[in-house]
C-alpha cells in the first residue's frame, strides 16, 4: 500500500467539508451587493490571528433577503493564508446557516440563523447564530469555533 503524505491526507479529509460548503453557496469572489432586498457578502479572517502567522482562513459568505429575513450563509475553514488559500477544507468545521431573521439599522445588518447540521457542532457550540455585518467599517462579527471574531468584508 502506498504511504500517504500530509498533503494527501488533508486533501482526502477535507474533501467532504469543502464539497458540501462549496455546493451550498458558491459566491466566493463576490463582495457585497444589494439587489432589490437581497444582500450578498463574503468575509475572511486569517487564523490564528496576528501577531502569529496565519495557517488557515475562515471564510463566511452568503446571501440574505433583507425584506423576508431569509437566506443561507456558509462558514468554512480552509487550509492556507488568506492571500493564498487552498481548496482544502478542514474536516468538521464547515457550517451551513439557515437565516431566520434579518434587520437593518443604518449601515449594520443583524442576522439570526440556525446551523443546519447539528451533528458537526463542537461541545458547547450553539446551533443559534447571530451575525452582525457592519458595512461602514467593512467588518462581519460572527461566531467561529465557539468565540466571536471580526472578519473583513471582501
Amino acid at each position: 500500500m502506498k504511504e500517504m503524505d500530509r498533503r494527501g491526507f488533508l486533501k482526502l479529509a477535507g474533501t467532504g467539508s469543502a464539497v458540501a460548503a462549496a455546493a451550498a453557496m458558491p459566491i466566493i469572489g463576490s463582495s457585497m451587493s444589494a439587489d432589490a432586498g437581497a444582500f450578498r457578502f463574503s468575509a475572511a479572517l486569517g487564523l490564528p490571528e496576528g501577531p502569529l502567522p496565519s495557517y488557515a482562513t475562515q471564510i463566511l459568505e452568503g446571501s440574505v433577503d433583507l425584506e423576508r429575513g431569509t437566506g443561507v450563509i456558509t462558514s468554512r475553514l480552509l487550509a492556507g493564508h488568506p492571500e493564498a488559500t487552498s481548496d482544502i477544507g478542514l474536516p468538521g468545521l464547515a457550517r451551513v446557516i439557515r437565516v431566520t431573521a434579518a434587520t437593518t439599522e443604518g449601515a449594520r445588518i443583524h442576522i439570526q440563523g440556525l446551523i443546519e447540521d447539528r451533528s458537526q457542532l463542537r461541545p458547547g457550540e450553539s446551533p443559534k447564530v447571530e451575525i452582525i455585518v457592519d458595512r461602514a467599517r467593512g467588518l462581519v462579527e460572527a461566531p467561529v469555533l465557539g468565540r466571536r471574531v471580526n472578519l473583513k468584508l471582501a
